[in-house]
């Protein structure tokens, strides 16, 4: 696949080849330039020292001895590289060596006889191919002795140093096909999950990115995408289930109302039936904002936007209020309602969505208990919590049924066939978990069920 311009990848190769350019030249330039340093160091150190040599060597032994160091340099190996020369005040006098005249340097003679320090120069004769570096020294009163060296070495080291440079510099053409792979290779994984996300865009919501076992940044980007697309299959699923199960609850009452309707309609219908009509109508009407509201009221506390008016709550009183209110219904049902509760046990909570928690889990524990049996609401403390629970006798929940009860709409085969829209712990988990609790349930078919809610309890 041709990379577009545009294209991280293409951009990213870019950077690499000139961050890598960069980074050589200035390298290059820094070696070259410190071997250059370090050669002229060297060579005026060793110029300084033979200056002061032959500086000491003439002002003990005058010009004799000057023509004997002559000689003697002419005579070895570095003769065509090195020139000297004698100064008195006068002028030059004694010369040997290469190109010795054009060498003359008066006014920097004239300078050591004044006491000025000891000098060195770099000049090129005329025709000479390489450099010269020159120094003049002061030998006592009557003489300035000047050695010249020839760079010929130096330039040919450093000429091959350029050279190798030069040569060196053409690899930077090879930090663009490597800067290539890398980047190719480091946002493959970005790549694999663009054409996921074009793919599930045209519909094809059940593909995800491969992981490799690498680990790296990018597979976790992967499984992070991953677990959004699950969790967003999650919601579509979810949304399609609301749908339908808020279409199938509705379509009963407004079958109701209608049928209510086309009756009165009908013309025959008396004063009576006209007022069981009307009666119909709003309790049908009712049922519906019912299940609307808490539709709004699950997704608000879901999605965190649930607003809460927290306060100190005592679950204790709460729940003994909750006994109060609920006991006469449950002596009509033949149903023995008890209380139990501890001290301590203060939230901080929204007090009527608390109360609308505990009211729906006993008028549940009320309606599947048979008569003769028992309901238990219990309050007690657990260590940084308040535990509320909830527990009956009745007839309990199946092992298919008890991991989805908690789900909107839902409803198990023991509940189908009363009134109900199947909401109510669904409302009750997301008003726990909107006061950073929860609501958990454990049951078993024919010994009865235990709700349990549990706060956190108040610092203060």
């Amino acid at each position: 696949m041709r990379e577009p311009r545009g294209s991280i990848a293409f951009r990213l190769t870019l950077w690499y080849t000139a961050a890598f350019a960069g980074l050589l030249v200035v390298a290059l330039a820094i070696v070259f330039s410190i071997v250059a340093a370090t050669l002229k160091s060297d060579t005026d150190a060793e110029l300084r020292q033979d200056l002061e040599e032959l500086a000491s060597l003439v002002e003990a032994g005058g010009t004799q001895a000057f023509r004997a160091d002559v000689e003697k340099e002419l005579a070895g190996p570095d003769s065509s590289r090195v020139f000297l020369r004698l100064w008195s005040a006068t002028g030059p006098m004694d010369a040997a060596g290469f190109d010795a005249a054009d060498a003359a340097d008066r006014a920097a003679a004239t300078a050591q006889f004044r006491g000025g320090e000891p000098s060195l120069r770099t000049y090129r004769p005329r025709g000479a191919e390489h450099a010269v570096r020159v120094g003049l020294a002061r030998a006592g009163p009557s003489w300035v002795v000047e050695l010249g060296q020839s760079l010929e070495e130096d330039e040919e080291l450093l000429a091959a140093v350029r050279n190798g440079i030069l040569i060196a510099l053409p690899v930077v053409l090879l930090g663009a096909p490597i800067g290539w792979w890398v980047a190719r290779r480091a946002l493959r994984g970005v790549g694999e999950v663009t054409r996921t996300a074009l793919e599930i865009a045209d519909g094809a919501l059940d593909r995800r990115v491969p992981v490799s076992a690498r680990g790296d940044d990018l597979d976790r980007l992967a499984s992070a995408f991953n677990t959004m697309l699950d969790r967003i299959g999650s919601l579509i699923t979810a949304m399609r289930e609301v749908t339908d199960n808020l279409a199938h609850d509705l379509r009963s009452p407004l079958a109701r109302i209608r049928a209510s309707a086309e009756h009165a309609s009908a013309g025959s219908a008396t004063a009576a039936e006209w007022t069981a009509f009307a009666g119909t109508t709003t309790e049908e009407c009712d049922r519906m904002l019912e299940i609307l509201n808490s539709t709004l009221e699950i997704a608000e506390a879901q999605a965190g936007a649930a607003q809460l008016t927290l306060d100190g709550v005592d679950m204790g009183g709460l729940a003994r209020e909750a006994h109060d209110l609920f006991l006469t219904l449950a002596e009509d049902a033949g149903v023995s309602l008890g209380v139990e509760t501890g001290a301590g046990c203060v939230v901080q909570a929204d007090r009527g969505k608390v109360q609308r928690i505990v009211a729906n889990l006993l008028d549940n524990g009320l309606k599947f208990t048979p008569a003769g049996g028992r309901v238990t609401l219990r309050v007690t403390s657990e260590g940084a919590w308040v535990r509320l629970d909830v527990e009956d006798t009745g007839s309990g929940i199946s092992a298919t049924d008890l991991p989805r009860i908690f789900e909107r709409f839902y409803r198990g085969d023991g509940s189908r066939s009363g009134r109900g829209s199947g909401l109510g712990l669904s409302l009750a988990r997301a008003f726990a978990r909107a006061h950073g609790g929860e609501l958990t349930a454990v049951s078993a078919l024919g010994k009865g069920s235990m709700f349990t809610l549990r706060l956190r309890r108040s610092e203060v």
